[in-house]
């Protein structure tokens, strides 16, 4: 008999308790079993057929999207506007407009007018009567000069400011064309015409034609408290290239929340709203306004260019063409 040691009879393992490790063998059953779990699994396993992903986009399921469509942005809508940046909701759309800051009759304060709009980086229009610069609390030619060096609009008043509808065709002829005639002389390329008063008939419109005007301003036809039915603003094309509305001159009365609302309408509607000035200073007049409320006003509509609106002179945002005198005029 051998006899071992217990080391190696610990080593030592008897035949029959041998330990084979095999691997059973693959069945068809099992592989089709695998392969129904593979394709069920699949579909859940695919870009964009995640369960949870499929109620976001419609904006169910996710407390989140809820939220979106409660403040104005649903579902795939509210993730689109955040993946381009911007905010899930948006504010509605305003026209905005386009003001038109025009001052008539060439006063004396106008010089400083101009260099008030000029410092909020905005441009006028002054409409001028040729036949009394360089009166008394009048334009000088040099006053003149200097407004329209910086940029600002020169157009025409007529001569000496006389109610047009009073005239006879041959004179509302000779205060228009002769007016603008003059403008000429001196250098300036007159597109627009401002009716004295604000008062007009259809021939005086003529008249406004036939001396080469290519739009004419009026007073008045725009909302106001007056006439609350009224536009806004003027249209663009104007309705009446030769009678373009506006709301009343400004006074001494005028309140700066009025201008402000006028704003406000017209930025709702679009369109050109024309806002007529005549004297700045201090208790000078029925038609003047104080220098503070017009820079309180230019310095508030500066700001409103965030929605939309742009200031403009008249001529420019009519879209106003120079055309040289007619013949015999």
């Amino acid at each position: 008999m051998v006899r071992m040691t217990p080391s190696a009879a610990r080593r030592a393992v008897p035949a029959d308790r041998t330990v084979r490790r095999t691997r059973p063998p693959v069945t068809a059953a099992v592989l089709t079993t695998l392969l129904t779990v593979l394709l069920t699994a699949l579909p859940a396993m695919l870009p964009g057929t995640l369960p949870g992903a499929t109620a976001r986009a419609d904006g169910r399921g996710d407390p989140g999207a809820a939220g979106h469509r409660t403040a104005g942005g649903a579902g795939a809508e509210a993730d689109g506007a955040r993946a381009a940046g911007t905010a899930g909701t948006r504010a509605p759309k305003r026209a905005g407009a386009i003001v038109s800051l025009t001052f008539d009759d060439g006063d004396a304060t106008h010089p400083a007018v101009a260099r008030m709009l000029e410092r909020h980086g905005m441009r006028g229009t002054f409409y001028v009567n040729t036949g009394t610069v360089g009166h008394e609390l009048k334009l000088t030619r040099r006053g003149l000069a200097a407004i329209a060096r910086a940029g600002h609009e020169i157009g025409g008043h007529t001569l000496t400011h006389l109610r047009l509808p009073e005239l006879s065709v041959a004179e509302q002829r000779a205060q228009i064309c002769d007016d603008r005639r003059k403008l000429v002389a001196w250098g300036y390329r007159p597109a627009t015409l401002a009716y004295p008063f604000g008062s007009v008939d259809a021939r005086a419109e003529a008249a406004a034609r036939r001396c080469g005007y290519d739009a004419a301003r009026d007073v008045g036809g725009l909302r106001e408290f007056s006439c609350p039915a009224c536009p806004a603003a003027e249209t663009l094309p104007p309705r009446d290239r030769h009678a373009i509305r506006t709301a009343s001159s400004a006074g001494p009365d005028t309140p700066l929340r009025r201008l402000k609302q006028q704003v406000f309408d017209a930025e709702k509607s679009g369109g050109v709203l024309p806002l007529v000035f005549h004297r700045v200073c201090e208790d000078c007049g029925d038609y003047s306004v104080s220098p503070k409320l017009l820079e309180d006003f230019l310095g508030w509509l500066a700001t409103r260019g965030s929605h939309g609106t742009a200031v403009r002179p008249l001529g420019e945002a009519v879209g106003a063409r120079y055309r040289p005198l007619p013949r015999g005029e």
